[in-house]
């Protein structure tokens, strides 16, 4: 029989007016005595409270007199219920007593007639009506749902992913030769297509209230030189062939200098967009691009700087006395001896007693992997197969501080020493000469004048001691906040390796194989890899 909800029915014959309580059947559920009481009422029949409750309560189906005199004949009528987010029209048939039943035609015209705004449901609604099932729920109309728009969005023609690393060979070697790193584009080349935003329509409630869709978000197309755009301002192309990147949310199109090697042939090079160097850059030499620098072979002892991204496919040996910049990224196949900073992330196979910094993370990968020697430093993390050595070399690792802070924290800690000492010296001149002033000694004019330049200039020091030690604690607030901060040694970390982690800093006193350091409550404390 299935699960049927148990009903109420009027039985109106020449001995009386009676009221039949069906129980449910299945899993069904019963009829309540409020919903009989409140349909009773509709109807203005009179009825036993206590009566009425005993024959809900038993459900037994037997006929139970309300009033001795017949009632006129009853029709189907329905009842409506708002779901809770108005936009469900819910009804519930009582059955009929010698009247008619309701029609698809009529239930539509009763909605309407008591004010619902809503879509009859005709698939449920005769459904229903086929089969019907008093005192249960059945979906009689819905509202409309709104339509919601779609925010604007920019679909660049090239990558626009600054962390993409290089790819690792089978052997586990990284390949330097063939970065793809950089985007080089041709003039009429499409670079960048915005989708405008699509607006939403309004919906409505089962009331005939308008629903309001999501606002969306309209975006705009921002571009630098060589770049042009069409009159609809929906289609960027390059105008000239180059190399496209992305500049603090504009694209912009760099020309590409192409030069074999950086040496007496060449000089210096400072060029405005990308840099491609065939062969090596030569120690002594100084080279500079707003873009990216491409270096095919190695760079000696030379300065290297970019706006960009700096990759060298050979190595880089600076014998002390060079440095590579980057405003985004490093790859390169070896560091040694030389001082290496990068707006993001560093890429080698390793770093031999260098000095390396980098905004993000510092992965030392490949066939050797090792870290030797120098202060690497990066905010977020550095992974290597190995740190330190067993010859003692000086390896200190620091992460989770932002290296440019500490940079300044050093900064601004060695000028408040050299402002002291310059302080200290001019102080027994001033004291000098307020002593004379205080014993009535006339001061000539030429040296009144130089002791107050002097008087000034030391207020002025002290001043600036008062800016740098605000500025100073700031940042070492600032430096104690490191978050997730981690070291990740995937072959052999050496003893008398240093670990410095937001601030918290380990000494190793033995060896450690395949783990991973973390600042927890205030201490770095070794994991292992997962």
């Amino acid at each position: 029989m299935g699960d049927l909800n148990g009903y109420f029915e009027l039985d109106i014959n020449d001995k009386g007016t009676f009221i039949i309580i069906h129980g449910p059947q299945g899993q069904g559920k019963a009829v309540t005595f409020q919903e009989t009481e409140s349909y009773l009422k509709r109807k203005q029949l009179p009825y036993s409270g206590a009566l009425l409750r005993s024959a809900v309560n038993s459900g037994s189906g037997e006929p139970v007199k309300l009033q001795p005199n017949p009632y006129y004949k009853v029709n189907e009528e329905m009842a409506l219920r708002m779901s809770p987010d108005r936009m469900t029209l819910i009804g519930r048939l009582y059955p009929a007593c010698g009247g008619t039943e309701m029609s698809l035609e009529e239930i539509e015209k009763d909605i309407e007639g008591k004010g619902f705004k809503a879509e009859l449901d005709k698939e449920s609604v005769e459904a229903f009506l086929s089969d019907r099932h008093f005192c249960t729920d059945f979906i009689v109309a819905h509202g409309t749902e709104p339509v919601e728009g779609e925010n604007g969005y920019i679909e660049y023609k090239f990558n626009t992913d600054l962390s993409v690393k290089p790819a690792q060979n089978e052997d586990g070697s990284v390949d330097f030769f063939n970065l793809n790193t950089v985007c080089e584009c041709k003039e009429g080349d499409v670079l960048a297509i915005l989708h405008p935003a699509v607006m939403g329509t309004f919906g409505m409630d089962v009331t005939g209230e308008h629903i309001q869709p999501r606002p969306v978000e309209n975006v705009t197309l921002n571009f630098g030189k060589n770049v042009i755009i069409n009159e609809e301002r929906t289609v960027l192309t390059a105008q000239c062939n180059g190399h496209v990147r992305l500049d603090e949310g504009r694209v912009v199109v760099s020309d590409v200098l192409v030069v074999k090697d950086v040496d007496t042939s060449t000089g210096n090079i400072d060029y405005d967009g990308n840099l491609k160097i065939n062969g090596n850059v030569c120690a002594g030499f100084k080279v500079r691009a707003s873009g990216d620098i491409e270096i095919v072979g190695v760079v000696e002892a030379a300065e290297v700087e970019a706006g960009g991204q700096v990759s060298v496919a050979r190595g880089v040996n600076c014998m002390g006395n060079g440095f590579i910049k980057a405003g985004t990224n490093v790859i390169v196949k070896y560091i040694e001896n030389a001082t290496v900073t990068a707006g993001n992330y560093v890429q080698t196979e390793c770093i031999i007693n260098s000095k390396v910094t980098a905004g993000t993370t510092i992965s030392v990968e490949g066939k050797r992997g090792f870290i030797t020697g120098g202060p690497v430093r990066a905010l977020v993390g550095i992974k290597a197969k190995t740190i330190g050595s067993d010859m003692g070399t000086d390896t200190v690792l620091e992460v989770g501080v932002d290296p440019v802070k500490k940079e300044r924290a050093g900064d601004l800690q060695r000028e408040n020493i050299e402002i002291n000492k310059k302080m200290q010296q001019m102080q027994p001149m001033l004291l000098a000469i307020k002593q004379k002033i205080a014993a009535g000694v006339k001061i000539p004019p030429e040296q009144a004048l130089g002791m107050k330049k002097l008087s000034d200039s030391f207020a002025a020091m002290s001043e600036q001691i008062k800016k740098n030690t605000i500025e100073l604690g700031n940042l070492e607030d600032e430096m104690s906040q490191g978050g997730d901060a981690f070291i990740e040694v995937h072959e052999h970390a050496f003893p008398g390796t240093r670990l410095d982690i937001s601030g918290s800093f380990m000494v190793l006193k033995t060896p450690y194989h395949y783990c991973k350091f973390v600042r927890e409550r205030g201490e770095v404390c070794m994991k292992p890899l997962v």
